[in-house]
């Protein structure tokens, strides 16, 4: 009777124990990893060569081979999960060209890509897809690399993404917290991609932010050739989903011209730029997750409209966060530090460099640190001189989350006036 009574006790400590609890010390989004269940290689060698005997049969105009997706299973490489009707309330920006686009655009030509990463053995493209646009925007506009950490997306979201599976994660990015409450993409060094599930462990810093993200077109569906375009030139790399084949597993250069009507959206990718005079009409630079020894140093060129490429195409909208003003007056010199985000910028660390004057005896420096500005809020710093002659300024900030800045300005100093003639 005793005995019958503890199996009942524990019977019913187990079923009262809470399961699936998720904390900032242990939570997780995927308690059974059912991803890791089929280890077996997405294409093997026979796949390989029967794929090579499909490309001349068809006439494709690129190459194929073994390469470092070949020997994953589908599921590690592709986790992109399109929700039912994700359209319906979405914010769409038809994006439709002011002038005559380029023929030809390339952010890699310009240096604003970021290297190409590794999601390894974990469903994880739409997070890569998500981070890859904020990388490359802040080297874009703030001229410094930074690597941004997708496993935060991974381990910290609440919508139940994971190595299973997700969609696009840009509200992180902008407004919506994670599992520990923070909001804003989380630096590399501070999560760690691992590849799988692992517990949130939060809170992190997030010392980045977007303003905005929109859809690209008018619906759903792969927008206008044109308006991705337009999008790629004044919001840098877009995220952008495709239905990905044996043939793009498999692919080592070339012009991707596979098109397989009958595949299904399950990756989440990046545009870099086009180029109109490769291919039947053109191509897109895609930028992979699957490391640089995929495809042409981890990108590839694929025509337009090819495996659904474009599909919900959406950018995000990172400006520069930090204007500097400089102005003169009967009272000297004003130099403005402005917030243009939407997000509070910490510790504004600038300088200011003045040089000139009669003999060139002016030769001054200030600096300090402004450590909070709110959006839209300004700061000035006065600096009243008395003097003659020609006056050059340099003024730079740099703002914890928002990169290096700098402005110049020549003018001439008249006693206690300073006229500033060119201001750049």
């Amino acid at each position: 009777m005793k005995k019958r009574f503890m199996l009942v006790a524990f019977c019913v400590l187990l079923v009262a124990m809470p399961l699936g609890v998720c904390t900032c010390d242990c939570g997780t989004n995927e308690e059974s990893p059912s991803y890791l269940l089929n280890t077996e290689p997405w294409i093997g060698s026979g796949d390989i060569l029967r794929l090579h005997d499909l490309a001349i049969e068809e006439g494709w105009t690129f190459t194929l081979g073994e390469n470092p997706a070949t020997s994953r299973p589908l599921q590690e490489l592709c986790g992109l999960v399109v929700p039912e009707n994700w359209w319906v309330d979405a914010d769409f920006d038809p994006c439709v060209p002011t002038k005559d686009l380029p023929a030809h655009f390339d952010w890699r030509e310009l240096g604003g890509c970021t290297p190409v990463k590794n999601q390894g053995g974990c469903g994880s493209c739409w997070a890569f897809g998500t981070v890859a646009p904020l990388e490359c925007n802040i080297l874009i506009r703030d001229h410094i690399e930074v690597d941004l950490s997708e496993q935060w997306l991974v381990s910290c979201n609440r919508n139940n993404w994971g190595c299973n599976g997700g969609w696009w994660a840009h509200d992180y990015h902008q407004w919506k917290p994670g599992l520990c409450n923070g909001t804003g993409a989380v630096l590399e060094e501070d999560f760690p991609y691992e590849a799988w599930d692992v517990p949130c462990n939060g809170p992190y810093p997030h010392p980045y932010h977007i303003d905005s993200w929109r859809f690209i077109g008018f619906s759903q569906g792969i927008p206008q050739t044109d308006a991705i375009k337009q999008a790629i030139l004044t919001y840098g790399p877009v995220s952008v989903s495709c239905a990905v084949t044996q043939a793009f597993g498999g692919y080592t250069g070339g012009v991707f011209n596979e098109d397989n009507p009958n595949a299904s959206i399950n990756h989440a990718v990046a545009l870099v730029g086009w180029d109109d005079t490769q291919g039947t009409e053109g191509v897109w630079f895609l930028r992979n997750s699957w490391g640089p020894g995929w495809g042409e140093d981890g990108y590839m060129r694929i025509e337009y409209g090819v495996c659904k490429v474009g599909y919900a195409a959406c950018y995000v909208n990172y400006p520069v966060k930090t204007q500097l003003e400089i102005t003169g007056g009967p009272l000297g010199v004003a130099v403005g530090f402005r917030n243009l985000g939407n997000s509070t910028t910490t510790e504004i660390a600038w300088s200011i460099t003045l040089k000139g004057g009669v003999l060139d005896l002016i030769d001054s420096s200030f600096a300090s640190t402004i450590s909070s500005l709110e959006p839209g809020k300004v700061v000035v710093q006065r600096i009243p001189r008395f003097g003659f002659g020609p006056l050059a300024i340099f003024v730079t900030a740099d703002p914890k989350n928002a990169g290096k800045q700098a402005k110049f300005a020549e003018g001439f100093l008249c006693g206690l006036f300073v006229f500033f003639p060119q201001n750049t």
